[in-house]
């Protein structure tokens, strides 16, 4: 009994999804040895892979988020969740959750500029986020995509 409550406990807390927000600096991963990369646990792989994902985007670099996308619905589906990840797909899974958070911290509610409307309406970006973005990013056709596309795939402009 005591190990089948051990097995629950596991089983449960180990579905893996990124934090809410950003990482708000990605300092300490400037100076990690390679020794280092032995030492890491799944957690720090995946901050690792958030921090190149926001990095890329900010320097307007494209992603192979179809794949990295793919990790994330694997580990949805997977028994163990965060436990049977490998530190590649730890990686990948952060860039996509990154992707999705930075996209939806900087764009969501933000203001449209078309000046193609003359209207008293504003008009802003709606994003998605959480497992709806991620099928949006698995469905897409591109091997790599920018920070553009990325916006235009997860928010939508509405009128206000």
């Amino acid at each position: 009994m005591k190990y089948l409550i051990i097995l629950a406990i596991l089983v449960f807390s180990s579905q893996s999804f990124a934090k809410e927000r950003l990482p708000s600096n990605c300092a300490h991963l400037s100076e990690v040895s390679k020794a280092s990369f032995v030492l890491f646990n799944k957690k720090e792989f995946m901050q690792l892979g958030e921090c190149l994902a926001i990095a890329a985007l900010k320097n307007q670099k494209k992603l192979d988020l179809k794949r990295s996308c793919n990790e994330v619905d694997e580990d949805r589906r997977n028994f163990f969740g965060i436990l049977s990840l490998s530190k590649l797909e730890s990686i990948l899974l952060g860039q996509c959750m990154g992707t999705i958070n930075y996209i939806y911290e900087h764009y969501n509610k933000e203001r449209v500029n078309h000046y193609r409307y003359r209207t008293n309406r504003r008009i802003v970006y709606r994003c998605n986020k959480g497992m709806k973005a991620v099928d949006i990013l698995r469905s897409i056709n591109e091997k790599e995509v920018g920070r553009s596309d990325v916006r235009d795939l997860l928010c939508d402009e509405v009128y206000y």
